[in-house]
Formats: C-alpha cells, structure tokens, sequence
C-alpha cells in the first residue's frame, strides 16, 4: 500500500470576483481568524466591519482597475510543487504518493475543508505556510486549526514547515530573485524598498503583547536578506531599507514603515526605488498594488521586483524541504505506527 502525504499550499487568500458575494465572506473570515487572536468583537460591530471592508475594497480596486493575481499565484505554485514531486516514489524504504493541494484561509478550498478532506484519505499532512515570517497571523492559524481538528494525533500525522526566512539557501533565492529581475535603466542613485506586512507591537493601551506577531522575525530576516544584498558582487543600490504596510487599528504597529523608508531615501537624495516585497512569496494586493501606489504617491520613478511565485529554483527547493519534512514524519510515524488508530482507516478505504 502507497504511503499517501497530502501536501497543503497554504497562504490568506484574495478573492477573485469583486462581488460583496466573494468579498463580505472574506472580509468576515479576517476578522474571525486574525483579528480575534487581538480582540473580541461583538457580532453586530463584526458584520459592520466586515460589510464595509468588503464595500471599499470592491470600490477601490474596482477604480483602479486591479485584478488580484494571489490566488491565481497560489494555484501555478501548488501545480508546480505537484510536478515535482509525482516523480518521487520512494522515500526512506517506503512506496510514497504525494497529494498536492491549494487551500486558504479567507476564500474557498478553506484550509480547514482542505484538511478535513485529506484526514480521511491521507497518512500524513504536511502544510507550507506560503508567508516566510512566523506569527500567530501566519502559520499560526494553520497551526491552531490542524491541532483543533487532529487532536493529539496531530503531533504524528501533521508537520508544518516554517523558519524560511532563517534559511541560507532560501535568502539567496531571494538575492538573486532581485539581480535578475530587477532592470538599471541608466545612472541614478537607486534605493531598495525590502517590504512586508506591518505587524503590531504593542496593544491599544501600549502594553507587550502576549502572541508572537512575527516582529522580531520580521527584523531578523530584514538584516540577514539586506546583509546578503549588500555584499553581493552585483550590488548598486545606494541604500536599502525595510518598508512595512502597517495597518490603522489594533494598538501599536512597527515603526520601520515604508512611508518613512521613502522620507529618508528622499534625505539621502536617491533618485529611484524598487520594491521587493520580500515578506510574501506570491505577488498580492498589499505588494503590488497598495506599496507600488505608495512608492509612485511620493513623486518616485519605481520598479517593482515580483516575488518568489512560481519561479522554477523556488519551486525546486520547497519540493526539496517537502521532501524532508515527508521523511522526519515517516520516521515518527514508524516508531509510534502501533499507537495509531487512524491506519485501520485508511488501510479499510477502498480509494486509497
């Protein structure tokens, strides 16, 4: 019997309609998996929030003619990563096949059903969360979820892979994802906008918060990719600073935004920016949309440097720590096999 690993593509997920349809689930899904880690809102207020998101998100992309590509992004990666990996048939001794999946958290597969789906038909889980940044925000909620519905068998059927950001090889694709697409045009003093989702830091009443916000993290990886940057041979950019897209409420946001990343390019006289929206691995509306019209708003000629997506290197070495992953919980498992009830199940499955 092949040993069957459901492979989970997870990332938040942004509609594809600009209905109040597709947008007020969505809106109301943020709320009940992000904001609720921060605060207890009211059902009546939550609604309201909800609705009149989903109205001006539907309003302004409508104008400015936006098209969100993320989901899009999320599906060519999960095929990519699928390719991969159907040619791997044995690992650690054992007949393995692989069942690559996309799921979301705020729009349709839900991450939950996704994993719902492959508890009954698969041996193991392994979810990738598609933000490089550990939070409560991220992988947090793809944690909290895949405990609620594996219980204590979670600990044996499910690995989530994280650090990313902390990995040598990940921050060299990342390197030379902005030398190769990033275009010198002619002479100018050209600064580089490294830019990620803004994190809080503090609660409304400025007291440490309790989660882990992925702050510390955020600045860890910013050092260690700037550093790489900056020694590498092809460097000309004249300044390199981290951009944030803060959001207005829910206390205390980081301070390292983009907004003032651009006041001190423009006291240090630089005359373009390129924005790398190294905080994402799929192109989105916080990146593509909501940094570019920041850079532009502040009278920049810009480039925009697209994320990892689907890029064959990246894809090549996520199937490469998949693969890892698949062998750490085939060695688990195997110690544990007796204690493990769900196997009767799948062994008794006449799909598998």
């Amino acid at each position: 019997m092949k040993y069957k690993i459901a492979v989970l593509v997870a990332t938040y997920g942004e509609v594809e309609q600009l209905s109040l349809r597709s947008l007020y689930p969505s809106s109301w899904r943020i709320l009940q998996l992000i904001t609720s880690r921060i605060a207890t809102l009211p059902l009546p207020l939550k609604a309201f929030i909800a609705l009149l998101r989903s109205l001006r998100r539907k309003k302004e992309w409508k104008k400015l003619g936006y098209q969100p590509k993320l989901a899009q992004i999320n599906r060519a990666q999960t095929q990519a990563l699928a390719k991969r990996l159907e040619t791997v048939k044995q690992l650690s001794g054992r007949d393995v096949e692989f069942v690559v999946r996309d799921a979301y958290y705020f729009i349709k597969p839900y991450y939950e059903d996704v994993l719902n789906e492959v508890k009954r038909s698969c041996h193991a889980v392994i979810v990738i969360p598609m933000i490089p940044i550990e939070s409560e925000f991220a992988c947090g909620v793809g944690c909290a979820l895949a405990l609620e519905h594996f219980g204590d068998s979670v600990f044996e059927r499910v690995r989530v892979i994280k650090h990313l950001w902390n990995n040598e090889e990940f921050i060299k694709l990342c390197v030379n994802r902005i030398f190769e697409k990033y275009e010198r045009r002619q002479e100018r003093k050209v600064g580089l906008a490294l830019v990620a989702h803004g994190t809080l830091i503090k609660d409304t009443k400025g007291r440490e918060l309790k989660i882990n916000t992925g702050y510390k993290e955020t600045l860890m990886f910013y050092e260690r990719l700037k550093t790489a940057i900056e020694h590498d041979t092809r460097n000309r950019f004249a300044s390199i600073k981290l951009g944030a897209m803060n959001h207005k409420f829910g206390g205390i946001w980081m301070p390292q935004t983009l907004e003032r990343a651009l006041e001190e390019f423009r006291a240090e006289g630089i005359e373009e920016v390129a924005v790398f929206p190294f905080g994402f691995l799929a192109d989105n509306s916080e990146a593509d949309l909501e940094a570019v019209m920041q850079v532009r708003a502040a009278g920049y000629p810009m480039q925009y440097i697209p994320c990892l997506n689907d890029s064959p290197e990246f894809m090549d070495w996520l199937a490469k720590r998949v693969m890892l992953s698949a062998e750490h919980l085939l060695k688990l498992q195997a110690s544990t096999l007796v204690q493990m009830p769900f196997q009767l199940e799948i062994a008794t499955n006449p799909s598998s």
